[in-house]
């Protein structure tokens, strides 16, 4: 089926059913997307598959019945951000410092939210760059020194806090960025996942906008998916982690031309 042809309803079903089959999980925005309907249409179909127990209802889209039995974990709920940013510090200071070796003097870059971009953060603070953000913690942290931060219009969003919304996300689209660094909830061979379908929005557009995407994610992440999938594997051109992935995930990774650099 091609992607925006719309279908009739049993054909979207059999689709979201389909699709569940082999991810375990789908997003209301994807699901539109591929059957060329409105989210309020996917919502109803999900919410009528649910009511005939064929799948379970999330935010945002659902998940198979039978995840349990699936060799990828599906992660349904955000860890609070006090929670994250304890956890694995070690290797995401180490991911951080790998990380900031990329990045040069003079150039603009997006930084996402999460624990692991906010300790790249903490590292660049010395350096003069011109530092694109929608990430009040971030941004907060850098008004004081060396880079240039720059913040969108929005509304307000979770614990971290984030700016989201459509304001946001026309305001990074505008913009050209060296390199966009972007954090995630998960990663398996179907693409790069999170747990905020407001977060997705503005972390599509980062990417979207940046010369070289570069993923930063514990290897705790590895072979995990969430209930928004960000982008296709093919779409990032650099993973940063404190361990390889698998080998069943090496290989797609690979195919797809992702590089992986190992934080020391």
């Amino acid at each position: 089926m091609k992607t925006g042809t719309k279908l009739q309803p049993i054909q979207r079903r059999e689709l979201v059913l389909e699709a569940l089959d082999k991810t375990g999980i789908v997003s209301v925005p994807d699901l539109a997307a591929e059957c060329g309907v409105s989210d309020m249409t996917v919502r109803r179909d999900l919410d009528r598959l649910a009511k005939l127990g064929q799948i379970e209802r999330t935010h945002g889209g659902a998940v198979s019945r039978n995840r349990s039995k699936r060799a990828t974990a599906v992660d349904l709920v955000e860890p609070h951000i006090g929670a994250r940013t304890g956890r694995d510090r070690e290797a995401k200071i180490a991911i951080a410092r790998a990380a900031a070796g990329l990045v040069s003097a003079g150039q603009a870059i997006a930084l996402d939210i999460g624990s692991t971009t906010f300790e790249l953060a903490a590292v660049l603070s010395g350096m003069t760059l011109s530092v694109y953000t929608n990430s009040l913690r971030i941004a907060s942290y850098l008004s004081e020194e060396r880079p240039s931060v720059y913040v969108p219009g929005g509304q307000i969003h979770g614990s971290e806090p984030s700016v989201v919304g459509p304001l946001a996300v026309k305001h990074f689209a505008q913009l050209h960025f060296d390199i966009a660094f972007v954090g995630v909830s998960g990663v398996s061979e179907s693409g790069f996942y999170d747990y905020s379908l407001e977060d997705t929005e503005i972390k599509r557009a980062l990417i979207e906008g940046s010369q070289k995407t570069v993923v930063l994610i514990d290897s705790s992440k590895f072979g995990r998916m969430s209930v928004a999938r960000v982008c296709e594997l093919r779409e990032v051109d650099l993973v940063v982690s404190d361990d390889a992935p698998g080998p069943d995930l090496q290989v797609v990774l690979d195919a797809a031309g992702v590089e992986i650099l190992i934080a020391n």
